[in-house]
């Protein structure tokens, strides 16, 4: 009985509707432990999005299948990191990593990073609204206008609920999405020609060098635009949750997830390419498989938008917009179904595309940023950020750095790139490096001039205490008061 009282109520914790905006948690209010965050990003890696980034390194990059599963583990674990990195920062001062990042950012210099991160979570929820769609509409057979409201009034009720039902969401899809997934699994890595070799001709001026790297930043890119949000969904645990644990479990589920379904899609890669799920029922699976595997990506495309929909919401508040927290999720939700109605009457890939690659190289330098100040340059406590940080200018440098090395097809491709096509998939990897070099030097530059600055440093079994208390009325939004947030 005791053991069922328990589960009673913290049923009816997760169903209640969360009222906390973008301001710090309370340590009354704090609770749960780290395992919560491996079920949360295994289950959101189960996923469409990483089949479809496994299947482009064989299909559309011409590797074989045992060099694309080289490639996918390493760009899965690069991207699991950064999420495991970002989940560290929740606990430690229970709020989200854009309110963190005004310290070295400063405080209209944190807005533009949070800017950027609501329009990609409405473009992440409106591509995945579609993918669900697709899927909904292939094994209901019904028309795309009402899969596509079925699979985005679910994504939003599920953000509107909030963390503890989000999180609840992710524990009960870790057990039922491995369940959907098998049979998929099994019958494609059995049809598939595991023993393929490299493709030339796919990967055309690329060449084996630049199509291994390509498969490496498509993947880390994939868990990297999730590394955005990862401290959303730790902020409420206790600020002594242990960081190596925490760490294990985010980087774990994340990597175990995409290295699992993704490996997948460079297996289905070998037989076909796959545009959109309805192909994997006309092109690769049997019927009665084909309707499992409808249903499982349905499933998986709802509860991983979910987590757009909420962290989006999250951004809109950092950035000073004054509403309450529900009425920002109906906000992502609306811009994403628009975007997401619109893409999918035409060509799906073609709309979005090149828009999802541009958001790519910024988050890189970003998390540079962020980890150097709070791991190597953080500053003593007590001053108060200015409009504009060191970490701002670190931000910038960084994707100036990059653009020699962009390559979007169509869009835009720097000379580096131009001339030597391998390095394009570069882009990230040196946006990274230069942002925390530079930042790093700068910090010690301001060191040692005695420059005021925000935050101390703060090592990785640190868990400060946030000096700000939250706004009572925290369904108006209030300021949350970042900049005395040691960060």
């Amino acid at each position: 009985m005791a053991q069922y009282g328990r589960i009673t109520r913290a049923i009816r914790a997760a169903t209640t509707v969360e009222t906390s905006g973008a301001e710090p948690i309370p340590d009354a209010e704090r609770t749960g432990g780290s395992g919560a965050s491996f079920t949360l990003w295994f289950s959101s890696n189960v996923q469409f999005s990483s089949l479809s980034s496994g299947l482009l390194a064989t299909a559309a990059f011409g590797l074989g299948w045992p060099q694309a599963l080289a490639a996918i583990v390493l760009g899965s674990a690069i991207g699991a990191a950064a999420i495991g990195a970002m989940s560290t920062f929740g606990p430690r001062a229970g709020v989200g990593l854009l309110v963190q990042s005004r310290g070295p950012l400063g405080r209209l210099g944190s807005a533009v990073p949070a800017v950027l991160v609501f329009f990609k979570a409405c473009a992440w929820f409106a591509v995945n609204s579609v993918l669900g769609s697709f899927a909904l509409q292939s094994l209901l057979g019904a028309g795309f206008g009402l899969a596509f409201t079925i699979v985005t009034v679910s994504q939003v009720l599920i953000a509107l609920l909030g963390y503890s039902f989000i999180h609840l969401v992710q524990k009960a899809m870790a057990v039922v999405l491995p369940l959907l997934f098998v049979g998929v699994s099994l019958y494609g890595f059995a049809k598939s020609d595991l023993g393929s070799s490299f493709d030339a001709h796919k990967a055309g001026p690329l060449g084996f060098a630049g199509a291994f790297a390509l498969t490496v930043a498509v993947q880390a890119a994939r868990s990297l635009s999730f590394s955005s949000y990862s401290a959303d969904y730790t902020r409420y645990m206790p600020a002594g949750t242990s960081p190596r644990k925490l760490f294990g479990n985010a980087f774990g589920g994340a990597l175990l997830g995409s290295v699992w379904i993704a490996s997948l899609g460079a297996a289905i890669g070998t037989l076909t390419f796959v545009g959109t799920p309805t192909d994997l029922v006309t092109h690769v699976l049997p019927s009665a498989l084909g309707a499992l595997t409808m249903l499982a990506l349905g499933i998986s495309t709802i509860t991983s938008s979910c987590l757009d929909c909420y962290s989006g919401a999250m951004a809109w508040l950092v950035v000073g917009v004054r509403m309450a927290r529900w009425q920002a999720v109906l906000v992502v939700g609306a811009i994403g179904s628009a975007i997401g109605w619109a893409a999918g009457q035409g060509n799906y890939w073609e709309s979005f595309q090149n828009f999802l690659i541009l958001l790519g190289n910024w988050i890189a330098p970003w998390i540079a940023v962020m980890l150097v100040h709070r791991f190597f340059a953080g500053a003593p406590a007590g001053g108060r950020p200015g409009r504009f940080g060191a970490g701002f200018v670190s931000w910038l440098l960084g994707i100036a750095a990059a653009v020699p090395f962009m390559s979007q097809p169509g869009v835009f491709t720097g000379p580096i790139a131009r001339s030597h096509p391998a390095l394009g998939p570069c882009a990230a990897a040196v946006a990274f490096a230069t942002a925390g070099l530079i930042h790093l030097l700068l910090a010690r530059v301001l060191r040692r001039a005695g420059a005021p600055r925000t935050g101390r440093p703060v090592g990785p079994d640190s868990n400060p205490e946030p000096d700000s208390s939250p706004n009572p009325d925290s369904n108006s939004n209030p300021d949350p008061n970042p900049e005395e947030i040691p960060v």
